[in-house]
């Protein structure tokens, strides 16, 4: 066979020529390839580490049988916070009753119990955890002034307001609001015997009071009874170390309600006649029969509400034509039966 023929013009076309022939392989010449070594096994994956998993019914079991919070929870005593959402976080996902399908009735009835014992122990050690390092919450701020919203008797409303915190302080954590009232006042406006009216999450900055509650009721019919101008209110923020100073309120009370304006009416336990009571006198004289009635406000209460007699100075006493429904005439000092008699107008 012939060799190939080329046509050289110029040397620069014979320099380019000599350079692609230098970059041919040799005529016959195998490339050499490096054997590689017989493959062998695939290398096995990492055996993991055997996980243990909580059975149900034995958890319930430790937890009703557990003495301590520490022990119901499996955890220290002086463990974070942190450390406690997180181990109540697990049990409470292992005892959800949905996860308690499949087993009894008597299973998930003590299921239900060893719930709310994780619950109670979570509390108590977050309790324990927050007097050891955290600081009172700060007071809350007053919000917007008390509003009300309901003034018919029996069935009043009134709102109140705070502003919450834009951050949370984490030295001072605020777990709760608590709202707290007077069940009792005096003549001259000083209130006694305070109670816990509610009890409300850290996000909630309002509250309402209504008079159908029965503890709720209690303090809005001891401003009635000294026909006090203003309520008193007071707001705490609470968490495990103790509750802050209070944020004390005044909501706006005989200006508010027109039936509250007025002289207040004394109920003679003799003939069951009221009398308006005496504006500057210590003792009033019955309208009926002429005993001397104690200058202080007799709220009636019957037929499941409060029936206030009130009386604008200068009227003249009538017989109640309500006093065959009355069940019980509450005295500032003394109750007594008061039992319905036909003749009764």
């Amino acid at each position: 066979m012939d060799a190939p023929r080329f046509s050289i013009k110029s040397r620069s076309s014979k320099r380019q020529l000599l350079m692609q022939l230098a970059l041919l392989p040799p005529t016959g010449a195998r490339a050499k390839v490096k054997p590689t070594p017989p493959g062998g096994p695939p290398p096995k994956a990492a055996a993991k580490a055997p996980t243990k998993t909580r059975d149900a019914s034995s958890e319930i079991q430790r937890i009703l049988g557990a003495a301590s919070a520490e022990e119901k929870l499996q955890i220290s005593g002086e463990a974070t916070e942190e450390a406690i959402l997180k181990v109540w976080k697990k049990l409470v996902l292992l005892l959800h009753p949905d996860k308690l399908q499949s087993l009894d009735d008597d299973t998930k009835a003590k299921g239900a119990e060893a719930l709310h014992e994780v619950h109670a122990a979570k509390e108590e050690l977050r309790q324990r955890a927050q007097q050891a390092c955290a600081q009172v919450p700060v007071p809350p701020t007053r919000g917007s002034a008390p509003r009300c919203l309901n003034a018919t008797p029996g069935a009043r409303k009134y709102e109140i307001s705070w502003m919450l915190p834009e951050v949370q302080d984490p030295k001072a954590p605020i777990e709760k609001y608590e709202v707290w009232g007077p069940r009792y006042c005096s003549e001259p406006g000083e209130t006694f015997d305070w109670v816990l009216l509610a009890t409300l999450p850290p996000l909630q900055s309002q509250f309402i009071i209504v008079e159908e509650a029965p503890t709720q009721q209690d303090v809005m019919w001891a401003a009635d009874r000294v026909l006090r101008p203003t309520m008193s209110l007071a707001v705490y923020a609470v968490n495990g170390k103790g509750p802050s100073e209070a944020l004390s309120l005044e909501l706006p009370w005989t200006s508010a309600f027109p039936w509250l304006r007025g002289v207040g009416s004394l109920l003679c336990g003799k003939c069951f006649k009221l009398t308006p009571r005496g504006a500057r006198q210590a003792w009033t004289a019955c309208a009926g029969c002429g005993v001397g009635l104690a200058a202080e406000l007799a709220i009636a209460r019957g037929l499941g509400r409060a029936l206030y007699w009130l009386w604008r100075r200068g009227t003249v006493a009538t017989q109640c034509s309500q006093l065959h429904k009355l069940q019980e005439v509450i005295w500032p000092q003394h109750a007594f039966k008061a039992k319905s008699r036909s003749g009764w107008s």
